[in-house]
C-alpha cells in the first residue's frame, strides 16, 4: 500500500473502482490533483470523454460533480464559473478566494436545479501545468441539507490541486475563515532551551473549526462498515490543516535543538520526551482534540492530538512519520521511521519506532506488551 499522496485513481471507465485505502480520486494525466472523498463515493455517470463525472454517496444523500475543461478555454476562475453554472441552470453570485496562489471561484447553490430544491457548494480554479480549469461541486436536497452541510464543507476541502495543496488547509475553510490574523509571539521550553517562535493569532480558531466540523463527519460513520477508513480520513483531514500552521514553530524548533542532536533519532527524542512531560488534560470540545495551535500555547493535551503535533513537526523536519490509533485501547502513539534499535510496526515495508506521548521517561520503540499487537492498531499515513 503506498502513500495517501500516490493513491490516485485513474478513471477510464465507469466500472472504476476506489482503493480502500481512502477514496482518493485522482485523473490519469492530471499531476497531483486529487480529491480526498467522505468514504462512500462513487462513480455513477461519467461521458465518454472522461471529463464530466458525477458522483454520489452510499452513506449520505450527497452528489458531486466534476468538470475538466481545456486549457485557455477561459481566461478566468471567475468566468468558468459563471459558464459552468448557466450550463446547469443554477443561480448563485460567486466570491472570489485566494487559494494556492491563485484567484479561485466559490459559489454557495441554494434553489431550484437539476429538478429540485438543492443546497451545496461550487469551486473553480486553474489547474498547474496548463492542464486547464476546474468545475467541482457538491450538492444534496434542501430538505437534506442542515445534516449533510458538514460533509459537503469536507468535501471540497478534500480537493487537492497540487503537491502543496496536501499540506495546507482548503478552500472552504479559506473562504469560511479569509483571515489567520497578526503573527503572535509565544516561548517554548524543550530540553531546557527557550525558544522564541510565532504563531497566526487565528489558527487557533481556525483549525478548531476544521477539528470539530470533521469530528462531526467522523461520526455519521460510527455504525458504518467504513468506520476505519473514516477514522484514517479524519485525522488525514487535521493534518492537512494543521501543517502549514506550524511551518514558524517547526523551523524555530529545528534550528533550535539540532545543534544539540547526534542525527535525527535523537532529535526526535527531544520532541517526544518534551510532549510526555505537557500537561495532561481531555479537551472539553465534542471531539476531545486538543489543536496543535492551543498545545504550543500551553493548553493541555492527550494521546491523539500530541500524536498528531509530533508528526506534523516531525514531517517539517523531513521525517517519515504516521500515528497509530486503536479503538480497542482507546489510544494513539506517533510512529516515525528509523535505524535505532526498538520495538517496531512495518507499513508498506518500513519499520516505524513507536512513540508514546504519554508515558513519560519512554524512548521510541517502547510499547506496553498489553498493546503489542499491530493488528489492534489503525495506521494513518500523510503525504
Amino acid at each position: 500500500m503506498t502513500s495517501t499522496k500516490k493513491i490516485f485513481i485513474i478513471i477510464f471507465f465507469l466500472a472504476a473502482v476506489f482503493s480502500s485505502y481512502g477514496e482518493r480520486l485522482g485523473l490519469k494525466g492530471y499531476q497531483d490533483f486529487t480529491i480526498d472523498f467522505p468514504e462512500g463515493f462513487y462513480v455513477y455517470d461519467m461521458t465518454s470523454d472522461g471529463k464530466s463525472i458525477q458522483l454520489v454517496s452510499d452513506e449520505h444523500p450527497v452528489n458531486a460533480l466534476l468538470r475538466i475543461y481545456n486549457y485557455g478555454k477561459y481566461g478566468s476562475s471567475r468566468r468558468c464559473m459563471d459558464d459552468s453554472l448557466s450550463r446547469l441552470g443554477i443561480k448563485a453570485i460567486p466570491v472570489e478566494v485566494d487559494w494556492r496562489n491563485q484567484k479561485c471561484s466559490f459559489a454557495v447553490l441554494s434553489g431550484t436545479f437539476f429538478n429540485g430544491e438543492h443546497k451545496g457548494y461550487a469551486m473553480t480554479f486553474t489547474l498547474p501545468y496548463d492542464k486547464g480549469s476546474i468545475f467541482f461541486m457538491t450538492w444534496c436536497s434542501k430538505d437534506k441539507a442542515a445534516a449533510c452541510d458538514n460533509i459537503m464543507a469536507s468535501t471540497m476541502d478534500s480537493v487537492c490541486i497540487d503537491t502543496g495543496s496536501y499540506y495546507e488547509e482548503g478552500i472552504f475553510t479559506k473562504w469560511k475563515y479569509p483571515d489567520r490574523g497578526q503573527l503572535v509571539n509565544i516561548e517554548l521550553n524543550i530540553d531546557g532551551k527557550k525558544i522564541q517562535t510565532k504563531l497566526f493569532e487565528n489558527d487557533d480558531t481556525i483549525n478548531r473549526y476544521l477539528v470539530e466540523r470533521e469530528y462531526q463527519v467522523l461520526l455519521t460513520y460510527s455504525k458504518s462498515t467504513k468506520w476505519k477508513e473514516a477514522w484514517q480520513r479524519y485525522y488525514r483531514m487535521i493534518f492537512k490543516d494543521t501543517y502549514k500552521r506550524l511551518r514558524i514553530p517547526a523551523f524555530d524548533i529545528y534550528n533550535a535543538l539540532i545543534p544539540y542532536c547526534d542525527d535525527d533519532t535523537a532529535l526526535a527524542q527531544k520532541l517526544l520526551t518534551w510532549t510526555q512531560n505537557m500537561v495532561y488534560e481531555r479537551e472539553k470540545t465534542v471531539s476531545d482534540f486538543a489543536t496543535a495551535n492551543s498545545i504550543l500555547m500551553g493548553g493541555g493535551s492527550d494521546c491523539d492530538s500530541r500524536s498528531m503535533l509530533l508528526a506534523i513537526l516531525l514531517t517539517h523536519m523531513n521525517q517519515d512519520t504516521v500515528i497509530f490509533i486503536s479503538k480497542e485501547f482507546s489510544h494513539a502513539m506517533a510512529g516515525f521511521v528509523s535505524t535505532h534499535p526498538g520495538h517496531s510496526f512495518t507499513v508498506d515495508g518500513k519499520k516505524y519506532l513507536m512513540g508514546e506521548t504519554t508515558g513519560k521517561g519512554l524512548t521510541w520503540g517502547k510499547i506496553s506488551s498489553d498493546m503489542d499487537n499491530q493488528s489492534k492498531w489503525i495506521t494513518v499515513q500523510f503525504p
